[in-house]
């Protein structure tokens, strides 16, 4: 008797002290495949991605581009809304298959394929630590944010980018700098972090071969010392890796998500 009820305290516990896990909406939804349309289709594939994981009224809004497969989708899109012009450069279109897409014209597309201007508004948000502002705080921020959105029903795309540590060309000054930007939607999070805390799990799909993955948003270690972002870190993530350099230091960084903030 005693025996049995010291594995119920033990079983309840264990359950009390379980974070409690923030998923999108749609949590099977499947991840979307950028490769089979072009290789720099991440933006694109991650607004299909992330629509088809919100909530219904998410849902509703993608499913009026036509389309019987992904690939046929993310052409439409492109071929929809890619090609109007860059909030960046009026003179250029938002997606070329050289540099893929900025942010703020993914932003843009994003608003463009809302069913009705009352779902929100979604808008981009920066995740560069500030002066006076501590890396666990950042973390904390960067969490809030994007619990935000997927508490709204649209599962936030995160901007992250693949950085080395060198010196650019015709300089001696070595710094992180950028060699990739990439595009993935967050599917997962803890609800609460604690106070202080140095990183938290995350669950997201990647369109670079359109995979289900989990990672860790992280401060800065010893090995990224000197970075002015959280680290994700990501294994599954390839982005960018045969671009750096032998012994080469070298991380992804997260820049920057787009949701409703």
């Amino acid at each position: 008797m005693i025996a049995r009820a010291f594995l119920l305290l033990i079983s309840s516990l264990g359950a009390i002290a379980a974070p409690v896990w923030l998923s999108a909406p749609v949590a099977d939804a499947p991840p979307a495949n950028q490769l089979r349309v072009d290789g720099n289709a991440c933006g694109p594939a991650c607004l299909l991605d992330a629509f088809r994981a919100g909530s219904e009224k998410w849902r509703k809004s993608i499913s009026r581009i036509e389309g019987k497969s992904d690939s046929a989708k993310i052409r439409r899109i492109i071929f929809d809304y890619a090609r109007r012009p860059s909030a960046l450069d009026p003179r250029k279109a938002r997606w070329n298959r050289r540099f893929g897409i900025a942010s703020p014209d993914l932003v843009a597309m994003a608003n463009e394929l809302r069913n009705e201007r009352w779902m929100g508004t979604v808008k981009q948000e920066i995740f560069f630590k500030k002066s006076r502002e501590s890396e666990s705080e950042l973390l904390s921020k960067v969490h809030r944010t994007l619990s935000k959105s997927l508490k709204k029903g649209l599962p936030p795309i995160l901007r992250i980018r693949r950085v080395a540590w060198r010196a650019p060309k015709g300089s001696s000054n070595k710094s992180w700098l950028m060699i990739k930007p990439h595009f993935i939607v967050l599917t997962g999070i803890p609800e609460k972090i604690t106070r202080g805390a140095t990183s938290f799990q995350v669950t997201y799909h990647d369109p670079w071969g359109g995979k289900k993955l989990s990672g860790t948003i992280q401060v800065p270690d010893g090995k990224t010392a000197g970075m002015t972002t959280l680290i994700a870190n990501f294994p599954g993530s390839d982005i960018g890796k045969k671009l750096v350099r032998r012994n080469e230091p070298t991380c992804l960084s997260l820049s920057s998500a787009i949701g409703l903030f």
